[in-house]
């Protein structure tokens, strides 16, 4: 129970003003007036902490139970305070309410969340999962109002398979692309923030891949992206083309990874070639080689590298298969 004197004062804070309404049922004893049970106090939270109820003179009040209805279509949060509005003075936790939902202090119990369904939420503290949100496009996004933390998961593009030229009767087999590097990072966040990123497409034919990029806080995390198939001419057998070598390390990430090269493409023969199969990534799957003529086969999935081309017998000239674009993974903690 909450036992407040004369004159004690108690305060509230939202996380956004006129978004949470605050009730707080209690009993006020006198010797005039003897126990009187009523609402001390119901109103909607400011966005500052600041008093919200005010022991009269000669009485004590008691706390029983104070309710939080969240009105707001995103989650929002609640504390309060006795004696004050500092940090020092708060007597419960921050709570997060969601979307349309409530939350209830009750003496002996502490805080119970409902969202606005009625489900009673088993979680209620910080550090508890709330969502992940995938980009494939687009430049930033904005966390919600009870986001804390967010944990990266960024998947740089794969190169583009090499491509063939023609000029004579014999067979040309390029190499694969390579796949784009991989990198992970948490950021504490200051909730309502917004975080910038880049996810670019995968590079097409004999194209490397652009870097992936997430920035918050000062902070740029990158993954390099997949190194292209190397070009392959039409010459007398038997001769290797290299594929695509695999990318810088990324940077600034808590884990930070690299990709896999892209296979060579082996010419044996004036009709008889192989060509690189591209660098898979966590994501996706390089674009797998041939042995026919005919432009390289396009990665699938996110990251991973395009496959090589391949002439045969002097064929006409060829691309390499495009490599696939780049991936953003965010998961948001209260």
């Amino acid at each position: 129970m909450i036992t407040l004197a004369a004159a004690d004062t108690l305060a509230g804070v939202a996380s956004a003003a006129t978004q949470v309404t605050s009730t707080v049922f209690g009993m006020e004893y006198s010797l005039a007036a003897g126990e009187v049970y009523k609402v001390l106090d119901q109103r909607q939270l400011a966005a500052a902490a600041a008093t919200i109820y005010t022991v009269p003179a000669s009485t004590t009040a008691f706390i029983k139970t104070i309710t939080a209805v969240n009105n707001d279509s995103v989650a929002r949060t609640a504390q309060y305070f006795r004696g004050g509005t500092a940090a020092a003075n708060a007597i419960t936790g921050l709570v997060s309410i969601p979307p349309r939902g409530w939350a209830v202090w009750e003496d002996g119990a502490g805080w119970t969340v409902y969202d606005a369904s009625g489900q009673k939420q088993v979680s209620v503290g910080s550090g508890r999962y709330l969502r992940t949100r995938v980009f494939t496009s687009g430049t930033s996004f904005t966390v919600t109002g009870d986001t804390n933390l967010i944990s990266c998961r960024l998947q740089a593009p794969g190169g583009g398979g090499g491509n063939c030229t023609t000029a004579a009767t014999n067979a040309a087999a390029a190499g694969g692309g390579a796949s784009g590097g991989y990198a992970e990072k948490t950021f504490s966040m200051v909730p309502g923030a917004t975080v910038t990123y880049t996810v670019p497409a995968g590079g097409a034919s004999v194209t490397a891949g652009a870097d992936a990029t997430v920035v918050y806080g000062g902070v740029t995390v990158t993954a390099k992206g997949g190194p292209a198939g190397v070009v392959a001419a039409v010459v007398a057998a038997p001769i290797t083309i290299l594929g695509g070598a695999a990318p810088a390390v990324s940077t600034n990430g808590d884990v930070n990874g690299s990709g896999q090269p892209g296979s060579p493409g082996v010419n044996l023969a004036a009709a008889q070639a192989v060509s690189g199969n591209g660098g898979s990534s966590l994501f996706g799957g390089g674009g797998v080689g041939r042995k026919t003529q005919g432009a390289g086969n396009a990665a699938v999935g996110y990251g991973s590298g395009g496959g090589g081309g391949c002439i045969l017998s002097g064929g006409a000239a060829v691309a390499g298969g495009a490599g696939s674009a780049g991936l953003l993974i965010v998961d948001e903690f209260s």
